[in-house]
């Protein structure tokens, strides 16, 4: 499987980028700074670019289960929530990577309604060794394609929340970003593996680290 590891705090932030973006969307300035020193800027400047971000630092399993969570964000809203199945199936791949649990979303009864979930089954889709349906011709799936995806599936689900909460929507997604890339929040039992974080260093709030003015900034 085409599945990547989770980067370290202290790679170039334009190492986490560049699995799912050109760098040269970042301003020169930080592209060689360490991922948690720039990702603070980057969160305050554009928190949309934020996401993409986190998304590429993660793991491939790290990356689909935040924008699962996301998606679980959507249950408050009964227009949007997304379909129960399909989102059971997404978390029982993150839980157990592999053919077996990737085959479900052959099924076009599988195929979401909503833009957000549906990128969140193609990043799993796409963690496949070829992406050629005939296994003599195999077609190499590109690194950090799925990591994309993660990213398009969290934006999109941010999009798809009611219009003026859309800034506090996005604070809390990055949130829950950063506390899985602490090994919070895991679907794995207490004393797993674990690794540093990617929460950078942000003035306190109340006692507690926030993300700063990103309502200010949006």
């Amino acid at each position: 499987m085409s599945l990547l590891p989770a980067l370290a705090p202290h790679s170039p932030v334009a190492l986490a980028y560049g699995r799912l973006g050109d760098v040269r969307d970042l301003p020169p300035a930080l592209c060689a700074m360490e991922s948690d020193k720039a990702l603070g800027l980057i969160i305050r400047e554009n928190p949309r670019r934020a996401t993409r971000v986190i998304a590429g630092w993660l793991s491939t399993r790290e990356a689909i289960w935040w924008a699962a969570l996301c998606q679980t964000q959507l249950q408050e809203i009964p227009e949007k929530q997304p379909e129960p199945e399909i989102l059971k199936a997404v978390i029982d791949w993150v839980r157990q990577p592999g053919e077996m649990t990737r085959v479900p979303f052959n099924d076009a009864q599988m195929r979401p309604g909503s833009v957000s979930l549906g990128y969140l089954v193609n990043a799993i889709t796409l963690t496949r060794d070829s992406l050629s349906p005939i296994d003599k011709t195999p077609v190499a799936c590109p690194t950090g394609l799925a990591h994309r995806m993660v990213a398009l599936s969290v934006l999109a689900t941010v999009d798809a929340w009611p219009e003026p909460g859309r800034p506090a929507c996005l604070a809390h997604f990055l949130e829950l970003g950063l506390d899985v890339s602490e090994c919070k929040l895991s679907w794995q039992p207490p004393g797993a593996d674990k690794h540093p974080g990617l929460r950078p260093a942000l003035q306190p709030r109340n006692g507690r680290r926030t993300l700063g003015n990103i309502w200010e900034n949006w």
